[in-house]
């Protein structure tokens, strides 16, 4: 539907501005009231396509707004992720695993400049809400076992590292964060798994609580804390229940290394990079991001949406504004004898102008109208593209009217204020 309406409106503002100058080469003054009739259709189904596209990219443009000032639940400022993946004879066993990701993690920290560091096994920006490669079912140990196998809670899991938490900003809301040295087995939940555990409970009352994972007799999990919910990278998705484990604890494969630094993260790279080559030059060590980078690239498709339509619009507004002020030109030059007769006969210059200026007008306040209604069908159509506000979202469709009446009084005013200046008796001469 979105791109019907770019394709016909900017159809429509071509032939709508191409459209009086061919009128004017053929000098056609015997239609000239069938011609103008023509015109201002064609200048009201372009206001009402072009009111349509930009109001669609006034919402895009909001929508995009939102997500990226959308709270996520961790901070992006100031940090950079590495990508690492161990593999030969060295790392053939969890232990040395555990060893290497413990040892890069203090080494790095131990840099000047550096605040915090620590690695996780999937970040939250490149993690979907509906991922299943990691989801697992959890039960809470103080429910009975009917209504465990009845609710079936799942999460997702994500091995973390102490250090992890510091870095990323992820705040708190009860309990206690991971320590470097957890003996028991311990997981930290977040608070829309907490929700679905424990729903009758506040946040302070569930650390200590027991929990099992995968099946009703697997072994006690203690929660230590409770953490509130980070977004996905699609952030207009709903966030997953996550359970965070100590990596020594539940041992996976590739990790992303966190580090949040005290300036920019450019600085710090190349010696982030040198502290992992000391430890295993032979380690591939694929681009280093920056947080800002990759919550950039996970909504770039929508960034491109709002471009394209966002420019789409534009040009049916530019097509819209000259469709506008050819059909009232051509309008005035058809009746320059009319005019200078009202002028003659004692008609004021205001009144002249105002009169020219509402012809002018009527067919755009007509396609606004329709116009808005199309955006509003467009919007409903595509809501999954909307984020944070509705398809009727007053903000950004009264942005559109503002724009499009100050364009299209523009476009009306010129030529009104130059049929206002017409001398009568040049005018009556007019043939």
């Amino acid at each position: 539907m979105l791109w019907f309406a770019i394709t016909a409106s900017l159809a429509t503002g071509i032939a709508s501005a191409v459209f009086p100058v061919w009128q004017l080469f053929r000098k056609d003054a015997s239609g000239s009231g069938r011609t103008t009739r023509l015109r201002q259709i064609l200048v009201g189904v372009e206001v009402a396509l072009g009111t349509a596209l930009l109001a669609s990219a006034g919402l895009l443009l909001h929508s995009f707004v939102n997500v990226m000032s959308a709270d996520r639940g961790y901070r992006v400022e100031r940090l950079f992720a590495v990508d690492l993946s161990l593999f030969g004879p060295s790392y053939s066993n969890g232990e040395s695993r555990i060893v290497f990701y413990r040892q890069v993690a203090e080494n790095v920290r131990a840099l000047p400049g550096i605040l915090a560091a620590g690695a996780i096994s999937e970040l939250p920006a490149e993690s979907g809400a509906t991922s299943g490669a990691s989801r697992t079912i959890f039960y809470a140990a103080d429910k009975s076992f009917h209504s465990l196998v009845l609710a079936r809670p799942g999460a997702m899991i994500r091995s973390v590292t102490a250090g992890y938490f510091a870095a990323s900003g992820t705040v708190l809301r009860a309990g206690r964060f991971l320590t470097p040295q957890e003996r028991a087995p311990v997981a930290l939940i977040s608070e829309s798994l907490r929700k679905r555990l424990w729903p009758r409970d506040a946040p302070a009352a569930v650390p200590g609580r027991t929990l099992r994972q995968g099946d009703v007799s697997g072994p006690l999990i203690t929660v230590v804390g409770v953490v509130e919910d980070v977004r996905p990278g699609a952030v207009d998705r709903e966030s997953p229940p996550l359970i965070y484990r100590p990596y020594d604890q539940w041992v996976r494969g590739p990790m992303t290394l966190v580090v949040r630094t005290a300036r920019e993260p450019a600085e710090f790279i190349p010696a982030a990079r040198a502290a992992i080559r000391k430890m295993d030059p032979n380690l591939p060590i694929p681009e280093i991001r920056t947080l800002k980078e990759i919550v950039s690239a996970s909504v770039a498709e929508r960034r491109f949406q709002m471009i394209l339509t966002s420019l789409f619009g534009l040009v049916a507004l530019l097509l819209g504004a000259v469709g506008i002020y050819g059909v009232v030109s051509y309008s005035v030059a058809c009746r320059t004898r009319d005019i200078g007769l009202r002028i003659a006969l004692g008609a004021m210059r205001s009144d002249v102008m105002r009169w020219v200026f509402a012809k002018g007008m009527q067919p755009v306040l007509i396609g606004l109208l329709a116009g808005l209604a199309g955006a509003i069908a467009i919007a409903r159509a595509a809501r999954s593209l909307l984020f944070g506000i509705t398809p009727s979202d007053p903000l950004s469709l009264g942005a559109v009217v503002a724009v499009l009446l100050l364009a299209s009084g523009l476009a009306c005013y010129l030529p009104a204020r130059r049929a206002a200046a017409l001398d009568p008796i040049t005018a009556l001469r007019h043939e």
